[in-house]
């Protein structure tokens, strides 16, 4: 990586000395990490809320995370140290979401964090998918979160494909399953065609998505029996 005012901060600790100066007060852990540069990653914590910084080990920039209860409400890349510090002390200090945008616009998590803040269960299941793309759905996500009927709906997750139920608390799903296929496009899976299931664009996917809940009718009425993934 070469000598530079980065490598200096890493490798003499200087990290955890200035996290320590920004947040007064605050339960400092550095664990390993792998990705990081000098093999760690600072997590810095005060009652319900941490903040995660990852120094990249060939970037020279910094990975911070924002936690509130155990859920990861953001992820954000910057090399400037004193945004590091500042976004991370406003958010230890008690800072809303809004509050945070509004001083840190670079940091763009402020509807999955109002999500979580408000305690509707439905919308921050959709902010999360659409934040954390760890499904790799993106544009299917997107694109089911402008069709009202689908947003209502409660996004559920199993081995690589999503699903949806009627709400959070009902453990009920259509027997219909997205999969990522690559290239943008998206495999739907319903019931009766699972050996041989259609793959579209995230538009088409959507409007697939619905037909068969429509076929279906009687799934999303309370109590109805409904089919599940074989």
């Amino acid at each position: 990586m070469g000598e530079s005012p980065y490598q200096d901060l890493v490798d003499a600790g200087g990290l955890e000395a200035v996290l320590r100066a920004a947040c007064p007060g605050c339960d400092i852990e550095m664990p390993e990490a792998r990705g990081a540069f000098g093999g760690f990653l600072a997590r810095v914590g005060k009652g319900d809320r941490v903040v995660e910084v990852l120094p990249l080990v060939d970037e020279r920039l910094f990975r911070v995370r924002h936690l509130l209860r155990g859920r990861y409400l953001s992820r954000l890349f910057t090399t400037d140290l004193a945004e590091v510090t500042g976004v991370a002390a406003a958010w230890l200090g008690g800072a809303t979401a809004r509050e945070l945008a509004a001083a840190w616009p670079f940091a763009d998590f402020a509807d999955i964090a109002d999500a979580f803040e408000s305690g509707d269960r439905t919308e921050l299941a959709w902010q999360f998918l659409r934040t954390h793309d760890g499904l790799r759905l993106g544009e299917f996500v997107e694109a089911a979160m402008r069709e009202p009927r689908l947003r209502r709906m409660y996004p559920v997750t199993s081995v690589m494909m999503m699903s949806f139920q009627p709400a959070a608390d009902e453990r009920r799903v259509p027997g219909l399953w997205v999969r990522a296929a690559g290239g943008g496009r998206v495999t739907v899976f319903t019931k009766g065609r699972w050996e041989e299931p259609d793959t579209y664009d995230a538009a088409e996917a959507v409007r697939a998505c619905l037909a068969e809940i429509d076929r279906l009718g009687e799934w999303t009425r309370s109590g109805s029996s409904h089919p599940t993934r074989p």
